[in-house]
């Protein structure tokens, strides 16, 4: 899942943020924190049962459409396309060629409150209070060596067009590189923050914006979550400071809808991947659900036919009586 870095604008300009602990003072945004994400976010009812939200549908491909374009136009990563259509070419997608998108979704595991991430998958949701719906948008995590953290976090810091601080860090890794990168980027075109920055409790990390939104939905980054420009802006100004983000890594999903069991499997991140495990992975998380019920029949070549195809869609692998 690793791209390199684009360089331009500043000549030498790199898409990644990292930053020192407590760089910024505790600043909240304005706006209405209250105010609810508009109807182009992937907005879903939470069902009464099971853990399924969404549904699969097509697109076709328009003349001298990238599958980036395709991607952001129908708020999705450019890995979760690549997942879900492994036999187009997402280098020179055809004009006129139909592709799968994959808006069918497991929730994470765990509480539906505030901010859920999910690295494997490169998505986030969040749970507006007292709404009944979980909104969902793709994102862009931290690059290999730089990951982004798993754990219980909160919003501590808004900022509407930040100013980037780039970390010592940062810097002597592109000098490494015989790259020049100054050490603040203010506002504008050339910020790889992009307009809206949001600061997590573990203070070096940030959910934010962009200003190479081709790197939604890969890993790129030095560790923060980057977002659309829209998304984020919607988000920015629907949460509040001291919302809940958990961090999760889990590439395989499970959930029973009704007498069905089923498995959601996403390509794991590079340090998660030991050899010959992740069908272990797969095993464990299907075995962890179907054990809630009695009388369960798992369809174990199923189950590895899906935990193989890592296609990001919910696949029926079991039943119960």
């Amino acid at each position: 899942m690793d791209i390199n870095a684009s360089i331009g604008g500043w000549k030498k300009r790199i898409h990644r943020c990292s930053f020192p602990r407590l760089a910024y003072p505790l600043i909240a945004a304005t706006g209405l924190m209250g105010a609810t994400l508009d109807a182009n976010a992937l907005t879903f009812q939470l069902p009464e049962q099971g853990k399924i939200v969404g549904h699969v549908s097509t697109a076709t491909v328009l003349a001298g459409e990238s599958f980036t374009d395709v991607a952001r136009k129908n708020d999705i990563g450019y890995y979760e396309l690549l997942e879900a259509n492994p036999s187009i070419n997402p280098m020179h997608p055809k004009a006129g060629q139909v592709v799968t998108i994959p808006t069918r979704y497991i929730l994470p595991s765990g509480p539906r409150e505030g901010i859920v991430i999910n690295t494997a998958e490169l998505r986030l949701y969040y749970y507006p209070p007292g709404q009944n719906t979980v909104v969902t948008e793709p994102i862009g995590i931290g690059r290999q060596g730089w990951e982004t953290p798993t754990g219980d976090l909160s919003i501590i810091q808004k900022q509407k067009d930040p100013t980037w601080h780039a970390p010592p860090a940062v810097i002597a890794d592109l000098a490494r590189k015989g790259i020049y990168y100054p050490k603040e980027v203010p506002p504008g075109p050339d910020n790889p923050l992009g307009r809206y920055m949001m600061r997590l409790s573990n203070h070096t990390y940030l959910i934010h914006g962009t200003n190479a939104p081709q790197g939604v939905g890969r890993r790129v980054s030095a560790g923060c979550i980057r977002m659309y420009p829209e998304d984020v802006e919607r988000l920015f100004y629907t949460v509040g400071i001291g919302t809940k983000v958990r961090i999760v890594n889990e590439p395989y999903k499970v959930a029973w809808v009704g007498n069905n069991l089923y498995m959601e499997s996403h390509q794991p991140l590079k340090e998660t991947r030991r050899g010959g495990q992740l069908s272990t992975m797969w095993t464990t998380a299907v075995k962890q659900v179907a054990g809630l019920r009695n009388s369960v029949s798992v369809d174990w070549a199923r189950v590895n036919q899906v935990g193989h195809a890592q296609s990001g869609i919910p696949a029926v692998v079991g039943t119960s009586s």
